[in-house]
C-alpha cells in the first residue's frame, strides 16, 4: 500500500470578521482557508468589510481573544459568509 510522502497539515479554526456589521465567527475545524479567503475576498467586493484570520488551534481561546481584542459579537459559524465547495 504506498504512503504519502507529504507533511500532513494539522486542523486548525479560523475567525472570519464583518466589520460593518460588527460579528465574527470562529469556522473550522479545516486545514485549508482559501473558500474561505475567496468568500471573503467576494463580499469585499461586494462592498463589505469582511475579513479572514487569525487562526488556532482552539476555538474558544480563539474567540475569546478575538472578541476582547476587537469588541466584536460572536455568530454561529456560516453566518458571516460561506464558501463554495
Amino acid at each position: 500500500m504506498p504512503t504519502s510522502n507529504a507533511p500532513s497539515i494539522a486542523p486548525f479554526y479560523l475567525i472570519v470578521a464583518d466589520h460593518d456589521r460588527g460579528f465574527f465567527s470562529v469556522e473550522g475545524p479545516m486545514t485549508g482557508d482559501r473558500p474561505w479567503m475567496a468568500a471573503a475576498r467576494q463580499a469585499c467586493n461586494s462592498q463589505r468589510h469582511v475579513v479572514c484570520g487569525p487562526t488556532g488551534p482552539d476555538p474558544a481561546a480563539l474567540a475569546v481573544e478575538y472578541q476582547k481584542a476587537h469588541k466584536l459579537a460572536g455568530v454561529p459559524p456560516g453566518s458571516i459568509v460561506r464558501p463554495e465547495r
